[in-house]
């Protein structure tokens, strides 16, 4: 026969063998029952000894003795409380964290009788979260260190950097007079497209530590979409050429104006196009397109039939400072900040970044910015 839940014995056996305290007290502070793991929290061997020993809650267990104070307040105004967390002291001294909820129990005729409730240790709980609340200062206090640290560099950098650009574009282009030898003329442009590709890099780091610590501000206009896909075909079609890529730029047929930062949208795009077109063998293509969602958001797309990447690559892709590492991606230059730039600059316009690859069918990367920054579509 199935025991009788609402017998004496049932609620005595559920009271004694309970894993959490529980308790009854009077408002004022004095322990009228305890069960045994209760007693045991507190560190007592048996609830008979914790019941002769704390004969004053708030001043004995509260290591603040107005939480006592605090506990009483909440249950007058709500007549219960639950989670409320403090720190007391166990019969040894040692300090643990305790989370108590409570109700009030009333006479029929509304009299206040006294408080009941159960008690957990969460110690180890508080201590997880002390421990992570440490380690993500450190991370944070280490992530602002290494952003000041590029910050700092790239600006050190640049100035000398910009006057070897300088000098050697005056050297590659003979504007103060010819060198004489065509190889000090060759020599000249490659420390001028090796610089080009440093100032490049330093650039890209200044933006994503200025992203990091929440400093770049968009400079919000209103942007033709087919204005911005001609000036970035014009820009990218010298490297498409070069490694003989067909590059489609299809421009909204009618006009398209959103409301964005048009030197982000920008790097945005020429960032999406360049990756595409350094990942992509000779005699393949590369498109660039727009397209509305059924919700009205903007969606702008990039693929190519490329070397494409696996699920865990496309994970590393978006991370700074990582480049796939197969053996194509190896032989091209880059500090792997191209997506994780562009990710972070659709983001900052309240967009997304979506990127759907496989290896060796190619890549499809969809910027999508929401409806609100269509200002008009014909």
């Amino acid at each position: 026969m199935p025991a009788d839940m609402s017998s004496p014995e049932v609620y005595r056996g559920m009271f004694e063998h309970a894993i959490w305290g529980i308790f009854q007290t009077t408002p004022d502070g004095h322990y009228l029952a305890a069960n045994p793991a209760l007693a045991r929290i507190y560190g007592y061997d048996a609830p008979a000894s914790m019941l002769s020993a704390l004969t004053d809650i708030g001043r004995q267990l509260y290591v603040d003795p107005h939480r006592r104070d605090e506990f009483v307040r909440l249950m007058r105004e709500t007549g219960i409380v639950s989670g409320f967390e403090s720190q007391v002291y166990r019969r040894d001294g040692e300090i643990i964290w305790i989370s108590e909820s409570c109700r009030e129990v009333r006479s029929q005729k509304g009299a206040l009788l006294y408080y009941e409730g159960t008690v957990e240790d969460i110690s180890v709980r508080k201590e997880a979260e002390r421990e992570l609340q440490i380690a993500k200062e450190q991370a944070e206090t280490a992530s602002r260190a290494k952003s000041a640290f590029l910050a700092n560099m790239s600006h050190e950098l640049r100035t000398p950097l910009n006057a070897i650009l300088g000098f050697a574009q005056i050297l590659r282009d003979g504007i103060l007079g010819p060198l004489g030898e065509p190889k000090y003329h060759e020599y000249a442009g490659d420390i001028y497209r090796s610089g080009k590709h440093l100032l490049d890099v330093i650039n890209d780091i200044l933006d994503l530590t200025k992203i990091e610590g929440g400093h770049l501000k968009l400079d919000e206009q209103e942007v033709d979409v087919g204005n911005v896909f001609a000036a970035c075909e014009r820009l990218v079609a010298e490297s498409a050429k070069a490694g003989r890529v067909d590059l489609d730029v299809a421009s909204p047929r009618e006009p398209v104006t959103l409301a964005v930062d048009p030197t982000r949208l920008t790097q945005i795009l020429l960032n999406l196009l360049s990756n595409a077109i350094k990942f992509t063998p000779e005699g393949r293509r590369v498109a660039l397109s727009m397209s509305r969602a059924p919700a009205g958001d903007c969606l702008i797309t990039v693929v190519d039939t490329g070397i494409g990447m696996t699920a865990d690559e496309m994970v590393q892709a978006l991370q700074p400072f990582q480049q796939i590492d197969n053996s194509l991606a190896r032989r091209y230059e880059g500090t792997g900040l191209g997506l994780t730039l562009t990710k972070l600059l659709t983001e900052l316009h309240g967009g997304s970044l979506a990127l759907d690859s496989a290896p060796g069918r190619g890549t499809r990367v969809t910027v999508r910015l929401p409806a609100w920054r269509v200002v008009a579509m014909d």
